[in-house]
């Protein structure tokens, strides 16, 4: 495993996102400085040798650890999920952010037994959030243009009955004119 380590400590300075690897014991061995500053630092100093889910549960993680099942369908290769919510225990009643993750088996070699498994992580809560507002937004304007288009609808049936009621008053009007003149 250690020489996997050091190819992916090398490799993953250039990483922008957080990143970790975790053994076949679902131990943390491995991880970025992104993947450090997700977390207080109190908790941060305990994040080596601790469990995957232990310190960020991510929904993924609720049936079976994403480590876990990684490992054991490693026939699959790689796994990715979109937008999962995940919640930091340091977050206590703090609502759950959301998270591309990727994971992906790490052997020696193609047809070696894994030693563990790289996980990526993508924090999008803001761009889900900005989203999601993006959505709502667009609902709003749809029922209100709805509601718009409504009342032009009634106002311009009020105005065609007016116009109706003023063209046969006109016409009576005429008819009148005519018998008094005529």
């Amino acid at each position: 495993m250690q020489p996997l380590l050091s190819l992916l400590e090398r490799v993953g300075q250039v990483f922008v996102d957080p990143w970790l690897v975790v053994d076949k014991n679902g131990q943390v061995v491995e991880m970025n400085r992104h993947y450090h500053a997700l977390f207080p630092r109190n908790v941060a100093r305990k994040l080596r040798g601790s469990a995957c889910c232990q310190h960020l549960k991510l929904g993924t993680c609720e049936q079976e650890c994403l480590a876990r099942r990684c490992l054991r369908d490693q026939a699959h290769g790689a796994v990715r999920y979109d937008e999962i919510p995940a919640r930091f225990e340091s977050d206590g009643d703090q609502p759950s952010r959301r998270f591309i993750v990727s994971a992906v088996p790490l052997a020696a070699a193609d047809d070696a037994e894994p030693e563990g498994v790289l996980i990526l992580l993508r924090d999008v809560s803001d761009q889900a959030d900005v989203q999601r507002k993006y959505q709502d937004v667009l609902a709003s304007e749809a029922r209100e243009k709805e509601k718009l288009r409504a009342e032009l609808s009634r106002k311009t049936k009020e105005l065609m009955d007016a116009n109706q009621s003023l063209n046969r008053m006109q016409q009576e009007l005429m008819a009148f004119k005519k018998g008094l003149l005529g």
